[in-house]
């Protein structure tokens, strides 16, 4: 399991820089690491459906509708960083979230049409030693681009890992699709009276 400094050490290590001994630290590297992890770390947690990161609740409405557009507006998880859906609550089927169910996300609400939401979203992971292997090195590689002018004075390594970490996020894409796989769609009346 990494920790901040060996995730931070890692971003050095790709940009060919020395390695702090904490993320604390008062050196110009620690000072500029610690300054865009938090920051880095949320932007990678949103770019990406991470299973490791991904939480379901119900969310409580609240008591004043949207003006106009929707009919109920739910206040959404205050750890909520991307939302990838609600699913209907009526659902016959082992469905992970229903496309068709509209919902629009305005500041920190969820207005939509339906009287009862369960959501499925991205929530903000603090604890580096929860962390996918994929995500630290998504991560790292993220953070290497946003550090390397400053620490190396290199414009052309800050695009070199943004290359990287595009990288990165297509092969944890692929991991996720292995990992989930497709829903098994169940026999419906009307499919088997087309038989």
């Amino acid at each position: 399991m990494a920790s901040q400094t060996e995730i931070c050490n890692l971003a050095l290590l790709r940009l060919g820089a020395p390695p702090i001994t904490n993320i604390t630290d008062l050196t110009k590297t620690a000072i500029a690491l610690n300054s865009n992890y938090d920051t880095v770390r949320d932007i990678v947690l949103r770019d990406h459906p991470w299973n490791f990161a991904t939480k379901r609740v119900s969310l409580a409405r609240i008591g004043t509708a949207p003006a106009w557009g929707f009919s109920y507006a739910y206040q959404l998880p205050s750890d909520c960083l991307r939302v990838i859906g609600i699913q209907d609550p009526n659902a016959t089927y082992n469905d992970d979230i229903d496309p068709a169910m509209g919902f629009k996300i305005e500041g920190d609400h969820l207005l939509t049409d339906e009287e009862t939401v369960y959501l499925k979203y991205i929530y903000r992971a603090t604890i580096a030693g929860e962390y996918d292997s994929r995500f630290v090195s998504a991560f790292a590689s993220r953070l290497a681009a946003e550090v390397a002018y400053y620490i190396t004075g290199s414009s052309g390594l800050k695009e070199q890992m943004m290359k990287e970490y595009s990288f990165e996020i297509a092969g944890a894409r692929s991991i996720d699709a292995q990992e989930n796989p497709a829903d098994a769609v169940e026999d419906s009346r009307w499919a088997d009276a087309r038989l």
